[in-house]
């Protein structure tokens, strides 16, 4: 065994940077393979993050499949519906707060389901037009599975980077969709109309089968 109180000094100091540049090429190799394999996945059309969107969950029966969570996806076509009555995101997350309705965070650790990340968010019904608007933006809710979104610069590096909308894989009618196709992308549209310090926008045509009154 190695004594550290009688070793060389000198020969330590040749070692241990030897030893570093083998760990990190160790290192690399495994994740190289990892995000190999995840690409693949991902090319296939499979859900390879940890959790599933607000309104779904996992299924007990097959991880990589989706099925709805009523009682959150009842709040997603509540926030569409409302968005499609031309309320702006700042209007819909205050109507969801005087309506007690947990932010996903919250509900998610009220629900007892795993769930990565720090609790930002003391009050658990106070919505934030962020959130409003993520929501409003996943093309998830109609039915479609979205990867490449993001991507790290090296293993080293954790921080994931925003992948523009053109290196996306869409996989369309991956699972059931808790929002109609034509609803999400009408809401798209005025989305990108209006001014993002806007609150509200001109109600659209309206489409049958969502309304307010009907979630």
């Amino acid at each position: 065994a190695y004594d550290s109180l009688t070793g060389d000094p000198q020969s330590d100091s040749f070692v241990i940077p030897f030893k570093n540049l083998i760990n990190d090429s160790y290192c690399k190799d495994i994740s190289m393979k990892i995000r190999s394999s995840l690409e693949v996945k991902q090319k296939n059309g499979e859900f390879v993050g940890a959790f599933a969107p607000y309104g779904y969950k996992k299924s007990p029966e097959n991880k990589k499949w989706w099925i709805i969570d009523p009682e959150a996806a009842a709040v997603v076509r509540d926030i569409f519906a409302m968005a499609m009555e031309g309320k702006g995101n700042e209007t819909i997350a205050g109507i969801l707060q005087a309506r007690k309705v947990l932010i996903p965070m919250a509900y998610w650790r009220e629900k007892g389901l795993p769930r990565g990340g720090k609790v930002s968010q003391p009050d658990p019904y106070k919505w934030c037009k962020s959130t409003v608007e993520k929501i409003l933006r996943q093309q998830e809710y109609c039915g479609d599975i979205v990867n490449f979104k993001t991507y790290s610069k090296s293993f080293k590096n954790k921080v994931r980077i925003p992948n523009p909308e053109e290196n996306w894989a869409v996989f369309k009618n991956a699972h059931e969709p808790i929002i109609e196709r034509e609803v999400w992308e009408q809401v798209q549209q005025h989305m990108q109309r209006m001014p993002a310090h806007m609150q509200m926008w001109l109600p659209p045509v309206p489409v049958a089968g969502i309304s307010a009154a009907s979630v």
